[in-house]
């Protein structure tokens, strides 16, 4: 094992004959998944790690293992991983009442550690080494989305699908040029116009899984807009299924307060005066329910 006054990464590796494996998931600051567990990685690269995860994180979750002075039980662990994505989501957000977090938290932890031997999850686990902030968009959006579904009512089963549908919902990304997203300027018309092909590749990409129709709704639809002026089918008002209502606002929300190579990110209040001024395109009564949520 590394030690922790020489490198400073604690029961992050381990060291097998000349080799070095993981024997976790590690996530940067922003809750990104860098490498999974059990994945062989030279000492070249866990120097490199510095510029990617911040030394008071590490030292902090050893701190606190150390502290314990037990083995974590999988209930911590999972708690302990998904930490840095929560808190920044939290920060973002300004959520102040955690209890609104609290069923969401765990329907995501469910997707995340208990779906690994699921078909789909490879896409998951693409987005996270794929684009940098690809990954973490997908984590907030279904987080967004589960926060309204469940003050909406949904059941458990409800939560469960508008959950992976929104995890899943850009993975048609992933068989789109890497270079388009990281473009530092805004796209050109043939590069939208690749991009928009997103949604039909997602829900192609799935079909073969034996997914619920709520979930390939949400690929499928989540650009949609009530007025028919959203893609790839512009659909109207209840020609677009719920969840994926619910899913749009959370993906443009979400996408506007965030960082993109080609502009800063907004904030909060921005986000919603722009789906407030565009009213025709979004649930007004979906976008209150966001709003009322994050007052609490």
């Amino acid at each position: 094992m590394i030690g922790t006054s020489e490198k400073n990464y604690p029961k992050f590796f381990i060291q097998k004959n000349s080799e070095y494996y993981t024997i976790r998931d590690i996530y940067n600051e922003d809750g990104m998944l860098l490498l999974s567990k059990g994945q062989k990685i030279s000492m070249r690269s866990i120097k490199k790690l510095e510029k990617f995860i911040k030394r008071e994180f590490l030292k902090d979750l050893d701190h606190t293992s150390k502290k314990q002075n037990a083995p974590l039980t999988s209930e911590e662990k999972r708690s302990e991983t998904l930490a840095p994505i929560l808190n920044n989501f939290k920060k973002r957000f300004g959520i102040k009442d955690e209890r609104v977090l609290e069923k969401p938290n765990k329907v995501l932890s469910s997707l995340i550690f208990e779906s690994r031997t699921e078909p789909w999850w490879i896409y998951v686990r693409s987005l996270s080494n794929y684009v940098a902030w690809m990954y973490t968009h997908s984590v907030d959006v279904a987080l967004i989305s589960m926060m309204m579904a469940n003050e909406l009512g949904y059941n458990d089963e409800g939560l469960y699908n508008i959950g992976l549908g929104a995890l899943l919902h850009d993975i048609g990304k992933l068989l789109i040029p890497k270079p388009v997203f990281e473009k530092p300027e805004e796209l050109s018309k043939i590069e939208i116009d690749c991009v928009r092909q997103h949604c039909e590749l997602g829900k192609s990409s799935l079909e073969g899984f034996d997914l619920p129709n709520d979930i390939l709704d949400i690929v499928m639809q989540h650009h949609e807009r009530l007025d028919g002026s959203g893609y790839p089918s512009g659909l109207k008002e209840d020609e677009i299924s719920y969840n994926a209502k619910i899913v749009m606002i959370a993906d443009t929300i979400d996408a506007i307060t965030s960082y993109r190579p080609y502009r800063k990110p907004q904030s909060i209040d921005t986000a919603i005066k722009i789906l407030k001024e565009e009213g025709e395109k979004y649930s007004q009564i979906l976008l209150t329910v966001l709003i009322n949520l994050l007052k609490k």
